[in-house]
């Protein structure tokens, strides 16, 4: 009988413990006792694990099922085998040790299982595993279809359809060779408290050997482990933000001394970021920023103030598609110089980050009827645009992947009334463009597709994580 690895234990207890209380998996592994008592490197592989298996659960089922008479298991039994089939498919692990810690995984939860476990994952690597090779070769050429790329992302069929819609076979195939890739670790320097040396200090001071990038305040970490225990995100030393999200708040970022509309503001991070860019780009701007979730207000107000920006920056409740009304708060009357909308999206750019997304999203969400997200996006980007003042820039931002979320709603956009006064801009003909060096000036360009807008996901570089982006901008006509 084989012992059982501690890391796989604490993966199994989080598993269920996402199962049983609905919630994420990133939040479980942040609490959990168990993981902080692991090694560190115990704490890497029960963290690979547990999000690998929520990202990866529906492709997993489906296969278990298909190797049981009945397709019934009990939920803890099915957790362990979640686990054991993620490494064999997607880990590598050798299948020796895969399945028999999977069997001793199941058995500490069922006993009577052990046999029953041990035949599923012999059958899942003398079957299975051969299956995934083959599609990945087949991905790997670009001689594939759109069901090796579910099967290789591990996505449901009607997303990888999309997918290849919406980024073309060789951008489809590209997501799916690394989407069960770790995700980047990156911060960007506060630059309203801190230069860029100093924030180096701080990161190295703290053991997490940051390395700058081509962007500027941009640091890439070798491991986001450690960051939250250092302190320097609750005092705002840096802002935890994919590359690719930096990417957008420096293209996007205000003018000096200018007035921006930001709509989406969330927790405050773009907030911070497109002061810390406005910054570095001569002085800060006059933010007022609206978030329809009154907490996350809450949250963002606090931020801004130990960032020394509580007068730069106004964070108000309020749904943005009221936007267009008459009467509102003082800080949001008149016109703007430039909004900046941070839509609510499937975050399907993001799904290495937040692993439930893939199996959580459901394909009405993302169609341009009823209630779904493209319908939101389109009714926010319709009432923002009516505080946009002659000249004025309107930023559109996601970090989705599908085409009906991004160019779907501008297009929507600018074929209405609304959008009549505003036509695209290339980011490469801007002035935040012009202030990058060279370095990130070459890689905005590749991000930039021919229609003049930005999907981070055009990169294709490895040594470069970045999660997918997108960006449209408009100006109004003078």
């Amino acid at each position: 009988m084989a012992t059982l690895s501690p890391a796989r234990i604490a993966a199994a207890d989080v598993l269920s413990n996402v199962r049983r209380r609905d919630a994420r998996a990133r939040d479980l592994l942040r609490t959990s006792a168990p993981v902080a008592r692991l090694t560190p490197a115990d704490r890497a592989l029960a963290t690979r694990l547990a999000l690998g298996s929520v990202r990866t659960s529906g492709t997993v089922d489906a296969l278990l099922d298909a190797h049981l008479r009945r397709g019934h298991l009990e939920p803890r039994v099915r957790d362990a085998l979640r686990i054991s089939a993620f490494e064999l498919l997607w880990l590598a692990t050798p299948a020796p040790v895969a399945i028999s810690q999977g069997v001793e995984l199941v058995r500490r939860v069922s006993p009577h299982g052990a046999g029953l476990a041990n035949a599923v994952l012999h059958r899942v690597a003398e079957e299975d595993l051969p299956a995934l090779v083959h599609a990945r070769e087949r991905v790997e050429s670009r001689n594939c279809t759109a069901s090796d790329i579910a099967l290789v992302a591990a996505l449901p069929q009607w997303l990888a359809d999309e997918l290849v819609v919406s980024l073309g076979t060789e951008g489809a195939c590209r997501m799916a060779l690394s989407a069960l890739d770790a995700p980047g670790a990156y911060v960007a320097g506060n630059a309203c408290m801190h230069n860029d040396a100093e924030v180096d200090r701080l990161l190295s001071a703290a053991g997490l050997i940051p390395r700058a990038t081509c962007l500027p305040g941009c640091l890439s970490l070798s491991s986001a482990a450690g960051l939250s225990a250092s302190g320097l995100v609750d005092a705002v030393d840096v802002v935890p933000a994919d590359m690719a999200a930096q990417v957008v708040a420096w293209l996007a970022s205000p003018t000096p001394g200018t007035r921006m509309l930001e709509v989406g503001q969330g927790r405050g991070t773009k907030s911070l970021l497109l002061e810390s860019y406005a910054l570095r780009r001569g002085g800060l701007a006059h933010i007022a920023a609206v978030e329809s979730e009154a907490f996350k207000v809450t949250v963002s107000r606090a931020r801004m103030e130990r960032a020394g920006l509580g007068k730069a920056v106004t964070c108000t409740a309020l749904d943005g598609r009221r936007l267009g009304e008459k009467d509102l708060l003082p800080e949001l009357s008149g016109s703007f110089d430039s909004a900046f909308v941070d839509a609510p999206c499937s975050g399907t750019g993001t799904m290495r980050r937040h692993p439930e997304i893939a199996w959580a999203l459901q394909e009405p969400a993302v169609r341009p009827t009823g209630q779904s997200l493209p319908t939101l996006q389109l009714e926010l980007l319709r009432a923002v645009s009516t505080r946009v003042g002659a000249g004025g820039t309107l930023a559109y931002a996601t970090c989705s992947e599908l085409r009906e979320e991004d160019e779907g709603v501008v297009a929507a956009f600018l074929a209405g009334p609304e959008g009549a006064p505003f036509s695209l801009v290339n980011p490469r003909s801007t002035a935040a463009f012009v202030a990058l060096p060279p370095q990130a000036k070459r890689l905005v360009t590749a991000m930039v597709g021919p229609d003049g807008m930005v999907r981070t996901s055009r990169v294709d570089a490895p040594e470069l994580p970045l999660d997918g982006h997108f960006l449209a901008l408009l100006v109004r006509e003078a």
